[in-house]
């Protein structure tokens, strides 16, 4: 069914990562502060690139706290004295020293203790286990975030993936993927939590007024996965980046609300107002432009954002061993992570098929190189770009389902792939809305090698087409997505 516009209320929740304080940076153009809290920046401990659903980001840690660099509504959610107040007004409980130095080890083991049971508490998680806790410069976050990169991808599967994110307009042509990410991680990385050797690692640079959030946000991971098993949502998801971002959505939302309800008070989550939610998520949308690459940070604060929306909204409805199911039928889509109702009712993705050959017959030059899912989250930040943040949630509701292929030219690639997809939509109407403003997204970044074309509730896209190539590729595409399409609701 298709969907209206979201409106801020309880069934679209939205929150930026807990930690939206404002941290010190070089420039303005500086990519947020992360708090990391999956060890491996590239997939194993809450891989940030499965966490973020972007190709480029398949490589990094799953759980990774982000330090936005604009504060919530009411004021930074940070411990910082008894002036500073969490989103529903309340003073954080722990720590009220306000010292700029950077954290000692001693420091930070004293106050892990008392913040895990604390956040325990109010996840209502039992502390089953240990959590050790390490302290690292920024060039060791580096280092780690580096060698988790490639734990799960080569150094041509990181290019191959920057290069389509350079096709859809996400990254500039010839960019540097692993050192554009791996900049944003050493400059924002504040904390992460490391499943294989069930430790908190804490940035050296973390301040005593950023300590709580940071303990808080990555001592949730320790809770989770001594329950639930981080390692296991590790697992690249072969041809469906999308149902990775929907997990990323999971266990970070979960994290950010769960240091949320913590620092809210007795009441918890129910202190927080649906709308300061929505208004901090839209923030994650809106405020990323003005930062070097917005898209890729778009993808990388959405998780926090909108995924501490959903599950808030869960909570309030149906307590936390909601949550804790999910663990065990986890969510398929973003589209799930971003409308409760959809995840609720666990609102299947539409079966869009794929049949390659059919299209590579008309590119004789050109050879598949991968598939891939782009789903709702990813196709958002995109349109965030060029339209307003309202405009864009709504263009992105009412997704269906998607595939996409990515070929590459047999004699020597071409900076960047040739990408084309079919996107399904819930109505005609939802398809219609898209196509106009994916097709202004698309002629604002590559107006001369891309086309939108719409057939119905269906729209195919193409970007990085080779010069001489669009004629034949128009009907030649679509035969490359032959229907029928399931319904929403029916039988594979």
């Amino acid at each position: 069914m298709g969907q209206a516009p979201r409106q801020a209320g309880p069934d679209r929740e939205k929150i930026t990562d807990p930690a939206v304080h404002r941290e010190p940076r070089a420039s303005a153009s500086t990519a947020p502060a992360l708090l990391v809290d999956a060890p491996h920046a590239s997939s194993p401990s809450r891989s940030l690139r499965r966490r973020t659903r972007r190709a480029l980001l398949r490589g990094l840690p799953l759980s990774l706290a982000l330090a936005c660099t604009h504060g919530a509504p009411s004021g930074p959610a940070v411990a910082a004295g008894p002036e500073t107040t969490s989103p529903s007004g309340h003073a954080p409980p722990a720590s009220s020293s306000s010292s700029a130095g950077g954290v000692s080890q001693p420091r930070a083991e004293a106050i892990t203790k008392k913040i895990m049971e604390a956040v325990a508490a109010a996840r209502g998680l039992p502390i089953t286990g240990g959590v050790a806790v390490e302290v690292l410069s920024r060039g060791d976050v580096r280092l780690f975030a580096e060698k988790s990169m490639y734990e799960h991808h080569s150094r041509d599967e990181i290019r191959l993936f920057t290069r389509i994110e350079a096709s859809l307009g996400v990254l500039p042509p010839g960019a540097d993927g692993e050192q554009i990410l791996l900049d944003m991680l050493e400059l924002g990385v504040m904390g992460i939590y490391e499943p294989k050797k069930k430790a908190m690692l804490i940035g050296t640079h973390v301040s005593e007024s950023q300590l709580d959030m940071v303990v808080g946000h990555e001592i949730a991971h320790g809770l989770q996965d001594m329950h639930f098993d981080l390692l296991r949502l590790q697992k690249p998801i072969p041809g469906d980046s999308d149902a990775e971002t929907a997990r990323t959505f999971l266990v970070e939302g979960d994290a950010q609300a769960a240091y949320l309800a913590w620092v809210s008070g007795p009441n918890g989550l129910s202190a927080i107002p649906p709308e300061v939610l929505a208004t901090v998520g839209d923030q994650a949308l809106s405020l990323a432009s003005m930062l070097d690459h917005p898209i890729l940070n778009r993808s990388l604060q959405l998780p926090y954002a909108d995924g501490a929306a959903t599950v808030a909204a869960l909570v309030r409805a149906k307590g936390w061993a909601a949550v804790d199911a999910l663990y065990r039928d986890l969510p398929t889509t973003s589209e799930q992570m971003l409308h409760i109702d959809k995840l609720v009712a666990r609102e299947p993705a539409i079966a869009v098929t794929a049949e390659p050959k059919a299209l590579a017959a008309a590119l004789p030059e050109h050879a598949l190189v991968w598939q891939d899912t782009l789903g709702e989250s990813t196709l958002l930040c995109m349109l965030a770009d060029s339209v307003p943040t309202s405009d864009a949630r709504a263009a992105a509701a009412g997704w269906g389902g998607d595939r996409l292929l990515v070929f590459d030219r047999k004699a020597g690639p071409d900076v960047t792939p040739l990408v084309v997809g079919l996107v399904a939509w819930d109505s005609e109407a939802d398809a219609r809305e898209f196509e106009a403003a994916f097709n202004k997204y698309l002629m604002d970044r590559m107006p001369t090698t891309s086309m939108v074309r719409r057939r119905g509730d269906r729209v195919l896209f193409a970007t990085g087409i080779p010069q001489g190539a669009g004629s034949a590729l128009d009907p030649a595409a679509w035969n490359a997505f032959p229907a029928p399409i399931r319904a929403k609701g029916q039988g594979a």
